[in-house]
C-alpha cells in the first residue's frame, strides 16, 4: 500500500550541505576543477614571485602536459578498443603538472613527454584483468626520473598554496570517502618523521619539524589527491588502514630514501596483492522498462566471474560524453545467481549523455565494467533481523538480494519500505512478491517519519537498517532511525550519486 505521510526532511546541517553541494558534481569533474583552480592560483602568485617558477613556464607546461595526456590515452584507447575517459587523461597530466618542474628548455619538455606518455601507458600496459595497477601520475614521475634523471621536485610545496590545497583536498577526500585513510596517513608520516630524528635532536627542532610537517602543501596534495585515487587503494576500511600505514611508513622514514612517487607504487603493489580488481567487457543483451521512468539494460556475465548481492561497480561507455563524462557508479541490480549482470537506471526527460547511450545499445555492442566494490551486502548471521529501505531507483541493491534469497529458498526476516513519488514508479514487484516465501515483508511509502517506523516495525531497536537512494533520502532516513534510538552501528547506507543524471 501507498501511504502519505509528511515529507522527508532534506539538508539541514553545514555538512549536509557541502554532500549536497558535493552530489552535484561528479568525482573526476571535481579533481579537474580542483587541480584547474590550484594552477590557476599558482600562476597569479607566481606574478608575484611568490613561486620558484615563472607564470608563463607554469601555464605552456600545463597545457602542454594535459594535451600530452590527452593525446596518448586517446591513441591507446583506439589501438586497444577500451573506452577511455578524457577527464581521467586531463586529471593526470595536471597532477604531473603540480609535482614536475615546469619546463624552460627542449630537453625539459622531453621529460614531460616521457612522463605523460608513461602515465598514460600504465594505464594498459601495466594491467591484471584489464584493470590498472598504479597511481599514472606516480609511474609518469617516476619512468620520467629513471629516464632522464630528472626527479619529481613536488613544487607543489608552497606556503602560498596551502589554503586551497588543504580545502581542496578534504572536499575531494570526504567525497571519496577516504578521509580517515589521508588522516591515518598524515599521523604516521608525521610519528614517523620524528622517530627518525637522530638521537638529542632539540625540543624545538621537533617541534619546527612537526609545524613545516602539517603545512607541507606536498605532503597534503600527496595524501587527499594521489593516495586516495578510488581506483588504485583499498575499498574495505581494514585494508585501507593497512595501505595508509605502509605508504606513511615509507614516505617517513628517511633511510628508504624514497621519493613520495616510490612510495605511493609501492604501495600500489599491496592494494593488489590483497584486492585484485577485474575489469570486463561485457556484452548488452537487452533492455527492459521496469516502471515509469526505471529501466534495465542486461549484460552477458562473463563465466567464474563472481559478486555478492548489493556490489557495485564502475561502468564506461564509449562514445560521446557531456560535462558528467562516460562513467558511473552503479549498484548490480542482477542476483548472483542469474544469468545476465544487470544494471537498472532512472531516465529523465532530459538524461545525460551517459543514459542517452545506455539506452541505444544494441546486442553485442560492448561496456566496459570494472572495480566491483561495495560492504552493502547480506550479513553472515541468517538469524539477525533486517530492514530495508529504499528511496526510488535505490531500491536495485535490495533487489539483488532478495532474488538471491529466493533463488536459494534462504529464509530471512526483512521488512522493506520502498518509497517513491507515485505507484507508477514501483519497481521489481515481481522479485519482492516472490520473496514473501522467504520472509519478506513490503510497505510502500511516498515518504517517512518516526511515527511510519515506529508502527510498521515495533521491533526496530532489534533490526539492522539498509539504506540506499539519492542522498537526501539517505540522509533523512538515517536521522529518523537515530532520532528513534537505534544504534549508529545497526545502520548501514549505501549512496552513489548521479541516480537522476
Amino acid at each position: 500500500m501507498i501511504m502519505n505521510m509528511r515529507p522527508i526532511l532534506l539538508i539541514k546541517r553545514p555538512l549536509d550541505m557541502l554532500d549536497h553541494l558535493l552530489d552535484r558534481l561528479t568525482t573526476y569533474r571535481l579533481v579537474l576543477y580542483y587541480l584547474m583552480t590550484l594552477l590557476g592560483w599558482a600562476i597569479i602568485v607566481s606574478l608575484w614571485h611568490k613561486t620558484p617558477y615563472s607564470w608563463n613556464s607554469i601555464l605552456v607546461s600545463s597545457v602542454y602536459l594535459a594535451a600530452a595526456c590527452w593525446a596518448v590515452n586517446k591513441f591507446l584507447s583506439w589501438l586497444m578498443k577500451i573506452p577511455a575517459n578524457k577527464e581521467s587523461s586531463l586529471i593526470s597530466g595536471l597532477i604531473l603538472a603540480l609535482i614536475l618542474t615546469p619546463a624552460i628548455t627542449g630537453h625539459d619538455y622531453l621529460v614531460l613527454a616521457a612522463a605523460a606518455t608513461a602515465a598514460m601507458a600504465s594505464k594498459y600496459i601495466l594491467t591484471v584483468h584489464k584493470s590498472h595497477i598504479f597511481n599514472p601520475a606516480a609511474v609518469g614521475a617516476f619512468i620520467s626520473g629513471v629516464l632522464f634523471h630528472t626527479y619529481a621536485s613536488w613544487w607543489v610545496g608552497n606556503k602560498f598554496l596551502v589554503p586551497l590545497v588543504v580545502i581542496g583536498g578534504i572536499l575531494l577526500a570526504r567525497k571519496v570517502k577516504r578521509i580517515q585513510m589521508a588522516g591515518l596517513f598524515g599521523a604516521v608520516y608525521f610519528l614517523t618523521l620524528i622517530w627518525s630524528m637522530p638521537t638529542g635532536t632539540s625540543t624545538d627542532a621537533i617541534r619546527h619539524l612537526i609545524w613545516l610537517s602539517l603545512i607541507s602543501t606536498s605532503v597534503i596534495f600527496f595524501a587527499t589527491v594521489m593516495l586516495t585515487e578510488p581506483l588504485t587503494s583499498p575499498t574495505k576500511l581494514d585494508r585501507q588502514i593497512y595501505y595508509a600505514t605502509l605508504v606513511g611508513l615509507l614516505y617517513g622514514i628517511n633511510r628508504f630514501h624514497l621519493s613520495p612517487e616510490e612510495s605511493l607504487l609501492i604501495g600500489n603493489l599491496f592494494t593488489l596483492a590483497v584486492a585484485t580488481k577485474r575489469r570486463l567487457v561485457l556484452d548488452f543483451a537487452g533492455s527492459k522498462q521496469e516502471a515509469e521512468g526505471i529501466f534495465s539494460y542486461l549484460f552477458k556475465k562473463p563465466a567464474n566471474f563472481v559478486y555478492e548481492a548489493g556490489q557495485y561497480m564502475e561502468w564506461t561507455l564509449a562514445g560521446h560524453a557531456d560535462d558528467r563524462g562516460n562513467r558511473r557508479y552503479l549498484t548490480i541490480a542482477s542476483a548472483p545467481t542469474e544469468p545476465n549482470m544487470m544494471v537498472s537506471v532512472r531516465v529523465p526527460e532530459r538524461p545525460s549523455a551517459f543514459k542517452q547511450r545506455l539506452g541505444s545499445l544494441k546486442p553485442g555492442d560492448k561496456i566496459l565494467a570494472g572495480y566491483l566494490s561495495g560492504n552493502f551486502v547480506l550479513p553472515k548471521d541468517h538469524a539477525r533481523k533486517l530492514a530495508f529501505m529504499a528511496g526510488g531507483v535505490g531500491i536495485t541493491p535490495f533487489r539483488s538480494m532478495l532474488k538471491s534469497l529466493v533463488d536459494h529458498r534462504e529464509k530471512r526476516d526483512v521488512i522493506l519500505f520502498y518509497s517513491t513519488n507515485k505507484r507508477s514508479e514501483l519497481a521489481f514487484g515481481d522479485v519482492f512478491a516472490a520473496a514473501k516465501q522467504i520472509g519478506l515483508k513490503s510497505l510502500y511509502a511516498s515518504s517517512l517519519s518516526k511515527e511510519l517506523i515506529a508502527q510498521n516495525i515495533p521491533d526496530y531497536s532489534q533490526r539492522t537498517f539498509y539504506i540506499s537512494g539519492p542522498y537526501g533520502y539517505v540522509k533523512s532516513a538515517g536521522d529518523i532511525l537515530i532520532k528513534l534510538g537505534v544504534s549508529p552501528l545497526k545502520i548501514i547506507t549505501d549512496y552513489f550519486p548521479g541516480y537522476s543524471g
